[in-house]
């Protein structure tokens, strides 16, 4: 049957338009048998509900708004992947929006067009405090990703431990004269990770004041400018850049210049981006746990949107320190090919 509607699958179950609609909308007290019922009924029919006036009536709008920095990462494939499979297991929608979403966010909400968010940006944290604290106000479901501000639900990885295994590491190569190649001043994950890296430092009986700090913003021509005024006045021992792009832009200069990658400077960098194994040398870097950040980030937002009571506070997942050949270690990779796939599929 085409064009079905919530009147045929009504009479398909024997049922109320009412009472198929409650179903339809989740809304609490029915039944379980006749839930299941509708929901046949519904598949058989390949009746499809009408959002806008689910969302009139009170069902909501079954979607949820994602929303991204404005610059795209590689890794937001497997992020946003794992995101949209929970969201569909649970009934919702994804909406993507990576351009002035601190000042379009609540107008959609308002709009009807999403029932919550998940935020991934974590630069200008001051106007992310001012709209968060606005949606906190009007009781508007939403979770962050990465960036774990006051008491507001977060996904979060280490990134303390993260820069504190880097640092250990450098440490036991015996690496003194050291860069960190951070990202934005006020970015969150930069300055967990350069916090870590200065403890691990300090823990191995080194002087973290020997470390020197610079800012890029992320990009890889920021790491190639960044390193290139660096190597004007000094030659460090090793440089760990705050992401992997900003890495593979200092090693970039470096190559062109004629300075080796590991035997004059060691690079690590942060993410495991898809390019990190395959770049010469191989980068040593922390692996971030892109997947299992956007499936526990949607299902705390779910647990939310369903009425949850209880604080969901922060979870931290682990982040895996990687060792490759960039840190002057031994490291073999003989899956040269499967580069294309890798590049393909941005992981």
């Amino acid at each position: 049957m085409t064009n079905a509607t919530i009147e045929d699958v009504a009479k398909a179950c024997g049922l109320s338009r009412a009472t198929v609609s409650r179903v339809i909308n989740g809304e609490p007290n029915v039944k379980p048998l006749t839930i299941e019922k509708v929901k046949k009924a519904i598949a058989e029919l390949g009746y499809h509900p009408n959002i806008h006036a689910q969302a009139l009536s009170g069902g909501g709008a079954k979607t949820v708004g994602i929303m991204l920095p404005r610059i795209w990462r590689s890794y937001y494939s497997s992020l946003l992947s794992s995101i949209e499979e929970v969201a569909a297991q649970e009934g919702y929608y994804a909406l993507i929006m990576a351009k002035d979403y601190l000042k379009n966010a609540e107008r959609i909400f308002d709009e009807g067009r999403v029932d919550g968010f998940i935020f991934r940006n974590m630069d200008h944290v001051e106007e992310h405090e001012r709209l968060f604290l606005r949606l906190r106000k009007r009781n508007v479901p939403f979770v962050l990703i990465g960036n774990p501000l006051r008491d507001y639900p977060a996904i979060t990885i280490d990134n303390v431990g993260g820069g504190r295994a880097v640092a250990k590491h450098f440490a036991m190569h015996g690496f003194r004269k050291i860069v960190y190649l951070g990202g934005p001043s006020d970015n969150v994950d930069s300055n967990d990770r350069y916090f870590g890296f200065r403890i691990g430092f300090e823990e191995s009986g080194m002087n973290p004041e020997g470390i020197l700090r610079i800012n890029g913003d992320y990009s890889t021509k920021s790491g190639y400018n960044a390193i290139s005024e660096i190597m004007l006045t000094q030659k460090p021992d090793a440089i760990f850049a705050a992401n992997d792009r900003m890495a593979l832009g200092a090693i970039l200069y470096l190559h062109k210049n004629g300075v080796c990658v590991p035997q004059d400077i060691a690079i690590a960098g942060f993410d495991d981006s898809y390019f990190a194994k395959y770049i010469t040398p191989a980068l040593t870097t922390v692996r971030q746990p892109f997947r299992e950040m956007g499936t526990a980030a949607m299902k705390q937002l779910c647990s939310m949107l369903k009425g949850s009571s209880a604080n969901p506070g922060k979870i931290i997942l682990p982040a895996k320190f990687i060792v490759r050949a960039s840190c002057s270690c031994p490291y073999s990779h003989d899956d040269s090919l499967d580069v294309l796939d890798a590049v393909e599929n941005s992981e």
